[in-house]
């Protein structure tokens, strides 16, 4: 029999207390240590609680709730182990834990407003997926090591969305739609992808550290805010504000070491554009820049350090306003 470790004691320790604290009608519990464990849990009706606890090899765990006010808890160490959470209802709270390899967690919340999806990873090969629908929503998701994947879907309005990536190879997808939500994606390594989707009026930010990543973050309609930044090398920023009406928009991009690249669109779909900022500075040397914007009264500005610099700004229509600064200090 294995024995747990002192950090997953703790953790489960704490899934546990919190599920018997918001527990009222439905209760289940489960442990389970040994190689080909299966678990499934199904309750139908609110205030419904369940926990569950696996160490081994091969685990699966299956976890159903309808209704509201419901408490779903999961921690798994061991190897090839898959977490799913399925919660219908208001007020609902989703945790699951994963130590070890090939591991897979999959949480989805319907209905809403103020659910709430946490997952965290520690091994090789994770994959996270998160699936919200409603308002008020909180997603967090955090990887630690190698070749992970990070995936949230948030329908509906003042939506948060956070993820949090350590280690190599890792992969993370947000998209949100609807007003007012927040998306946030930092990670840390090299040949790393991110990519933030939202609609209008939201926030998107990125942050990676290392060599050869790529930041994607695609914006429509109006009020957003994007902020792309990368320490590395060979890096690649792209930022686009493009569909519906955009106006408003707010897209800054800054970048510091060499070789890297940055991409600002804004109402570059035909549509009505007006009042939209880009900002781009990058730190170092032999960098790319590249602003194109689309409407009335714009402004556009690059900020480019050292040697080696290129600066390409296109801008379309009236009262544009454009500043590019080389070899700044």
């Amino acid at each position: 029999m294995r024995s747990l470790t002192p950090s997953l004691l703790g953790v489960c320790a704490l899934l546990l207390g919190a599920s018997s604290a918001h527990a009222q009608n439905n209760t289940s519990a489960l442990q389970q240590s040994g190689g080909d464990n299966r678990a499934q849990v199904m309750q139908v009706g609110s205030t419904s609680s369940s926990t569950g606890l696996q160490l081994g090899d091969r685990n699966r765990l299956d976890v159903t709730q309808s209704g509201s006010q419901n408490t779903a808890a999961a921690a798994q160490s061991g190897n090839r182990n898959t977490v799913t959470q399925d919660q219908g209802g208001a007020s609902s709270q989703m945790n699951a834990i994963q130590l070890g390899d090939r591991n897979t967690i999959s949480q989805k919340q319907a209905i809403g407003p103020f659910n709430r999806a946490v997952a965290t990873q520690v091994g090789n090969n994770n994959d996270i997926v998160q699936d919200q629908t409603g308002g008020g929503n909180l997603a967090l998701a955090t990887q630690v090591g190698n070749r992970n994947t990070g995936s949230q879907l948030q329908q509906g309005r003042v939506n948060q969305g956070t993820i949090t990536q350590l280690g190599n190879d890792n992969d993370a997808v947000q998209t949100q739609a609807g007003l007012g939500s927040i998306a946030s994606i930092s990670s840390t390594g090299n040949n790393n992808k991110s990519t933030q989707r939202q609609g209008g009026s939201n926030t998107a930010t990125g942050l990676q550290l290392g060599n050869q990543n790529v930041l994607l973050q695609q914006q429509g309609g109006m009020n957003n805010r994007a902020e792309a930044t990368q320490i590395g090398n060979r890096n690649q920023a792209e930022q686009q504000q493009a569909d519906g009406s955009t106006s408003f928009n707010m897209a800054t991009i800054e970048q510091e070491g060499n070789n890297n690249a940055a991409y600002q669109g804004q109402g570059t779909s035909g549509a009505f554009s007006a009042q939209n900022n880009a900002y781009i500075d990058q730190d170092g040397n032999s960098h790319l820049a590249r602003q194109e914007q689309n409407g009335l009264r714009n402004g556009a500005q690059t900020f480019q350090g050292a040697s080696g610099q290129s600066s390409n700004t296109i801008q379309n229509g009236l009262d544009n306003t454009v500043l590019v600064k080389q070899n700044h200090p």
